[in-house]
């Protein structure tokens, strides 16, 4: 049993600068792009960074599994739910993927819906010293065996990293679950994705050529100006295979592979493709990993069930 991705959403309503309601506003989009009732989800995990108020207990999971109404009632012939926090910075999502796929692979779960985001502690919108897109993503996985799933993780750590966010509890007093104080780190994102990406493709047998002929697609995130085309000249592959995100929306974070997901969908790069290259990436960390959304077999390609879309 494999792993495909049935839907994905993303919210930047500006109405809100709750994390909890934009990560759960883009869940229900999910779940009604792909006409999944709520209680058919049986793991929710969460890959979001920065949350309201600095909320630390209970998980930011499960309280936002009890907005989309996922599993709150436990009686014979309900899926059993359960939902945890996975937090990796600006690869959360990627680690989020290889966890969902242990339980839905498995057969375990039939479907495992990860969300991820990041907002101001403060919910305050557009602040100046927040440099991250406030925003909520979902991305709805299925078990199946239409799809050629989710290949290994491959990673590049930037060693020794300090830390590039924190609150200053005792210097913001009866403010500080509305402080944050976020800093540049010491590594470099952009080398650290291409280490990690040609791990990736050394290990999965892709070369530049299949990106040429868009047999593979590269999902990039937006750490620092340009990166998307940087980091496809340091690959030798063409631009035009790699999917960022739009320069107008800034720097989505723990957000950024649903957002560059979407965006490649809506360019229709992914409509032939074989190979989808998932890459998540900030100063301290990248990873990535390849997701097959068709089975290769003896006949030629099968193309997987119909993957739908939300922005």
């Amino acid at each position: 049993m494999s792993t495909a991705i049935v839907s994905a959403a993303v919210c930047t309503d500006t109405d809100t600068g709750s994390y909890f309601e934009l990560a759960a506003r883009a869940g229900r989009q999910a779940l009604a792009a792909a006409e999944v009732a709520p209680e058919r989800v049986g793991l929710v995990i969460n890959a979001g960074v920065f949350r309201d108020s600095n909320i630390a207990e209970p998980a930011v999971a499960a309280l936002i599994q009890k907005r989309l109404e996922v599993g709150l009632e436990y009686a014979t012939g309900r899926v059993p739910a359960f939902s945890f926090d996975l937090l990796n910075g600006g690869s959360g999502v990627i680690h989020a993927i290889l966890t969902a796929q242990c339980f839905t692979g498995l057969g375990d779960v039939d479907y495992a819906l990860i969300v991820a985001g990041d907002t101001h502690p403060s919910t305050r919108r557009g602040r100046e010293d927040f440099p991250y897109t406030a925003s909520g993503a979902a991305l709805l996985l299925h078990a199946t065996d239409a799809a050629g799933g989710f290949g290994r993780i491959h990673t590049a750590e930037a060693g020794v990293a300090g830390a590039t966010a924190w609150a200053d509890l005792d210097g913001a007093g009866l403010e500080g679950r509305n402080a944050l104080t976020v800093g540049p780190g010491t590594g470099d994102p952009l080398e650290l994705a291409e280490r990690a990406v040609r791990a990736c493709l050394a290990g999965e047998d892709l070369s530049a050529g299949d990106f040429a002929t868009g047999y593979a697609v590269l999902l990039a995130p937006a750490p620092v100006p340009g990166f998307r085309e940087r980091l496809a000249y340091r690959l030798g592959i063409p631009s035009t295979a790699v999917s960022g995100i739009d320069p107008f929306v800034g720097d989505p974070y723990s957000a950024s592979p649903v957002h560059a997901y979407l965006g490649a969908a809506s360019e229709g790069l992914l409509d032939d493709a074989h190979a989808v290259i998932f890459l998540g990436a900030d100063e301290n960390s990248a990873a990535c990993l390849v997701y097959r959304p068709q089975v290769l077999t003896a006949a030629g390609n099968t193309p997987a069930a119909n993957v739908k879309y939300t922005v």
